[in-house]
């Protein structure tokens, strides 16, 4: 399977190339094509910071109705990114899903259908991201959205959140020169070129960011990030920014890009859980699983599933493969060590939308 993006940057570097075939030869090249749809905008100089969901309805072992009664086709469809590396990406040497975000779904299959192939039970689509997505969710063409979906207030009015199951932060992706990053990190980013998928968490951030000297970013959208470390290769970006278990994959991707190694200034800094001494996020950003509104029995099945002692081993082996050396922390309760492990969000919530969060815990 390719995705339409894949596809139609397939189709540009071939339309180029048999240009490049006929055309005379120019005497300064013509920059290479953006992406359909690319565009650079304006800041938005909003100072309002995006605010976390991270706690969800109560698990319930009770089976989701809606699933079960589908009969003999009873299965899970969820709308997932196929070119998100990490997460939930594409293998067409295996010809499935494979990533975290897969690892986690199969489990929640294994516990609504014991003893059955849990690949069996899931059907995978492909969503747009942000805004897209919620609109095939709410229009009963997927049961859940299982990309790297930041769970938000602003969100929660339009969805229904599971507990979180991954926190990370947003960062930026840059060039390398020379072994080390072309920009430290998002300060010096100050009136250049960073770019974002539209209708996201991500761009809105991009668009609020200012430096200490009073810049700021300037903000590009394109339909889906993977067109970002397109331009990023290309020149026409100067940075790609959005969460870091996503730029991990980029950057695996792309070995002539490297992750910022600075942090944002103090004031810009979001790192309550995040692990290392240089964090360079400036965000937090919740990870959880999209349902309707009304899908209630779903959402409170998959908080029960992410919740059994199956899913937190399985949680753990995705961790170390697909997420090695993503800077999440919790603190190991033995131990007292910090060490990655499933998020514990706390108590459920009693209505939706969740009441705004009060300030997040220091540990």
């Amino acid at each position: 399977m390719i995705s339409s993006t894949a596809r139609t940057l397939l189709g540009g570097v071939l339309l180029a190339t048999l240009a490049g075939c006929t055309a005379p030869v120019a005497t300064t090249p013509a920059p290479p094509a953006r992406p359909p749809g690319a565009q650079t905008l304006t800041p938005s100089g909003e100072a309002t910071p995006i605010c976390p969901v991270r706690r969800s309805l109560p698990p319930s072992a009770n089976p989701p109705q809606r699933i079960l009664a589908r009969g003999d086709e009873q299965k899970l469809v969820a709308g997932v990114d196929p070119s998100d590396a990490t997460m939930s990406h594409w293998n067409s040497s295996t010809q499935q899903f494979e990533g975290f975000n897969i690892d986690l779904l199969l489990e929640v299959a294994r516990a609504l259908w014991p003893g059955v192939n849990p690949r069996d039970r899931v059907e995978f689509r492909v969503v747009p991201p942000g805004q897209g997505a919620f609109e095939m969710l709410n229009h009963g063409e997927i049961d859940l959205i299982a990309t790297s979906l930041t769970a938000s207030c602003e969100r929660a009015r339009e969805v229904l959140f599971s507990n979180d199951y991954l926190d990370s932060g947003q960062t930026v992706l840059v060039r390398a020169r020379d072994g080390r990053p072309e920009f430290a990190g998002v300060e010096q980013l100050g009136g250049h070129r960073v770019c974002a998928a539209t209708n996201t968490t991500s761009l809105a951030a991009i668009r609020r960011y200012q430096t200490a000297g009073g810049q700021r970013l300037v903000p590009v959208a394109a339909e889906h990030a993977i067109d970002c470390l397109v331009m990023l290769r290309q020149g026409q970006v100067d940075g790609v920014s959005t969460d870091e278990n996503i730029l991990l994959g980029f950057a695996q991707m792309a070995p002539d890009t490297m992750l910022v190694n600075e942090p944002p200034r103090p004031d810009q800094r979001f790192c309550t859980y995040n692990l290392s001494d240089d964090c360079r996020w400036f965000t937090d950003e919740p990870h959880a699983f999209a349902f309707r509104l009304e899908d209630l029995e779903l959402a409170a099945f998959v908080n029960h599933a992410l919740a059994l002692p199956g899913t937190r081993q399985a949680w753990l082996t995705a961790h170390a493969r697909w997420l090695l050396g993503h800077p999440d922390a919790g603190r190991d309760p033995g131990t007292g060590a910090r060490t990655p492990m499933m998020p514990s969000p706390g108590e459920p919530v009693t209505s939706w939308p969740p009441p705004r969060p009060s300030a997040a815990p220091t540990d």
